[in-house]
This record gives structure tokens, sequence and C-alpha cells, in this order.
């Protein structure tokens, strides 16, 4: 085995799992975010419009969900180098 995870990580069937729920999970954070950006200056051009403001809820609703869920989109670090790398030093 090797000193550092990025030797090996090609290797590692459960690291590259995760890595692919892992980017399954950030595309769809980002494209909810992109809708709720959009949605945020729709109505801020019609802030009269209920639809509008539904969206934005929903939107803010479900942002708020996949950050409860996988709390490692708002980390500073990614989680894969706290979970597969060998403790440094």
């Amino acid at each position: 085995m090797s000193m550092w995870l990025y030797d090996e990580m090609n290797e590692m069937e459960d690291y590259q799992n995760y890595q692919k729920e892992v980017r399954l999970l950030e595309r769809e954070y980002l494209e909810i975010r992109i809708l709720l950006r959009d949605a945020e200056a729709d109505y801020r051009k019609e802030p009269e419009s209920e639809y509008l403001e539904a969206k934005v809820k929903y939107l803010q609703k479900r942002l708020k969900g996949l950050e409860g869920l996988a709390a490692r989109l708002a980390a500073d670090h990614p989680l894969e180098i706290s979970l597969f790398a060998p403790p440094h030093g």
C-alpha cells in the first residue's frame, strides 16, 4: 500500500464509487443553485409574482435539503481526503 491516496485512488473501487455518487450530488446541487439564482433574479424584477415567489422558496428548500443530506457541499476541504487518505505524519 502506498503512503499517499493519490497514488492508489484509481485502483480503489470504494473510492471510485464514492466519487461517482459525489459527482451526481454535486451536479444536482449546482443545477439547483443556478436555477435558484435565475429565479431570484426574475423575482426581483417581478416581486408581485406568486409563482416566482413559490419557485424561489421551493428551490431554497431543495438546496437546504441537499446541504443537510451532504454537509460536504458547504465544507472547506474535500471529505474524501479525510476518509481515504492515511494520517499525515
